[in-house]
Parts: C-alpha cells; structure tokens; sequence
C-alpha cells in the first residue's frame, strides 16, 4: 500500500514538473471549436492594398480596426486563430470581417487582437463604411464619405470630411471626434454618447441627436447647431456659432459655457427644473442681434445652467 501511495506521489511530482516545462515553453494553449475541436495561436498576417479607395469594416468580436496615415497601403491582423478574421479586396474595395469561434479552453484573453490598416500620403479615400459591433479608429486622414451603421464606437482625430458622415437612428455604439473639420456640416442620429472637441463645421448646418447618450461638446465652430437627447445630459463648453444653436434634453441636466458679449441673446427654459444664467435664477439673458449669436437652451425634466 505505502509503494503505491509513494509511486502516486512521484508520479504526480513529474507530471508537475512536465507541466510546468510544457507552460514555460509555451505547451499550453486554447482550444476552440471550428467543425470540430482545434488548438488556437496568435497569427500576425500582412496584405498590400495599394489601389484601395474604400474601406468596409463588418463583423464583430474583434478589434479594434484603426486607419490612420503610414508608409505603406497595407493592412496588418494581429489576432487568434478564433478570431477568424478576414480581408478582402475587392476592386479598390478593402473588406475586413470577422466573427469568434466558440472556445473551450480558453488561455488567452485575445486582447492583443487589432487591425491595423495604413493609407500613404497620396491616396485619397473615398468612403469608409463602418458596421458590425468593432471599435474603428480613423486619424490623420481626408475622406469623402464616412458612414456609421453599426453598434461599435467610432474615434475620429484630425481628420477631414469633405462630404457627410452618416449616423442612423439606433446605433448604440459611441461617436468620439478631436480636431475634425467637415465640409457638409454634421449630421448624428445615434443612442450612445457623442463627444466632440476642437472641431469645425463653419460651412453647413449641423444637427446632433442623442435617444440615450450624453452629448459633450468643447470648443468647436458650428454656424447653425441643433442638439437633442431623450435621455441623456448636454454638456457645452465655448460653442460659437454663426447664428443659433438649439438645444434641448426631455430627461437630464444642460450645462453651458458662454462668454457674454454684446448682441448676443441667451433663453433657458425647464418646466421641472432649475434654471440659472450666470449666477442667477433667471431665463433670459441679453437680446440677440440680426448678426448676433442666440443659445435656446431647455430641459424638460432637468436643471439648466450658464456659466462663463
């Protein structure tokens, strides 16, 4: 009995000791089913996209994509094998998708997984179409078209649209911008959070609405903007505007910024809230002239504050 109990235990401190070896040589690794049960590993796969013009992010589980200014019209996968993503070009058109497969044992937490797609100086892009749920990150870019379907975020930074970008109702994923410039005006109709920052929309009127998310903007030029959310707080900081800017929450708080100046006009408005313009329980501040600047601000179920 005891020389079967001892050869158990050195039995046992071998294996140990095997395993150990086995994990420090990198022996031990996912399984993941894929018609049938397969051993995942990290894979990094490199594809020239010289002629592409149009970029088309689909799928999910996986991410995020980024698109930025490189030397070289490529794109870079650094993923699992379950993650399965593909890249596609068809014509001048860029296609990346991809979908996880079920995993069994999982040792890895996949969050190395990210597509990363480079545009040379010379190449112009004429559309990105954004879908699926994965993150994308566009910056350092002129693109014509921008559409958002999707539920991912979306991050722009320093980039320039010269036609629209597209935001249809119900998507819950994030808009994000810093230092854009569009030369259509903006138009964002989505239920997650818009932030913009130090952007420009001087050639058109915008428009941004918000059925769940917060909307936060800082310093940006608009000439006209109207703001709505169902659900959420408006936050504006330094907003200048040709004309009006409009805005307008039915359930949450409106902060603003605005620095007083002669023939500008300020009306806030909250039939279940406070209302406050510089310090003071008041709804109406200074009158707007023909060429001046007029902030309609109003919350239903909500404070209003002005601050400068």
């Amino acid at each position: 009995m005891k020389k079967t109990f001892f050869t158990g235990i050195l039995i046992l401190i071998i294996g140990g000791i095997m395993l150990a070896i086995g994990v420090g040589r990198g022996g031990i690794k996912s399984i993941y089913w894929d018609d049938g049960l397969k051993t995942d590993e990290k894979m990094v796969t490199t594809r020239q996209i010289k002629r592409v013009d149009t970029i088309k992010v689909a799928g999910s589980n996986y991410g995020p994509v980024s698109i930025h200014r490189g030397n070289a019209a490529k794109v870079m996968v650094h993923a699992n094998k379950s993650n399965d993503i593909k890249t596609k070009v068809t014509g001048k058109q860029l296609t990346v998708s991809g979908k996880s497969s079920t995993s069994f044992m999982n040792f890895d937490d996949h969050r190395g997984t990210t597509v990363e797609i480079t545009v040379p100086k010379n190449t112009q892009i004429k559309s990105i179409d954004h879908g699926g749920n994965t993150n994308v990150n566009v910056a350092d870019l002129t693109v014509q078209t921008l559409r958002s379907t999707g539920n991912g975020d979306l991050n722009l930074a320093n980039v320039k649209v010269l036609n629209t970008l597209n935001v249809p109702d119900r998507n819950y994923g994030d808009t994000t911008m810093n230092n854009v410039t569009f030369d259509k005006g903006l138009n964002i109709n989505a239920a997650g959070d818009v932030t913009i920052r130090n952007s420009r929309f001087v050639k058109a009127d915008s428009r941004i609405r918000s059925t769940d998310g917060d909307v936060n903007l800082s310093n940006n030029r608009w000439r006209n903007l109207t703001i709505t959310s169902s659900n959420g707080d408006l936050n504006l900081e330094d907003q200048i505007v040709k004309t009006t800017l409009t805005a307008e929450t039915a359930d949450g708080d409106l902060t603003a910024r605005i620095m007083p100046h002669a023939g500008m006009g300020i009306h806030a408005s909250s039939p279940n809230g406070d209302t406050s313009i510089y310090g003071k329980t008041q709804r109406n501040y200074g009158q707007a002239k023909a060429t001046g600047q007029q902030f309609q601000l109003r919350s239903s179920n909500g404070d209003v504050t002005v601050t400068r």
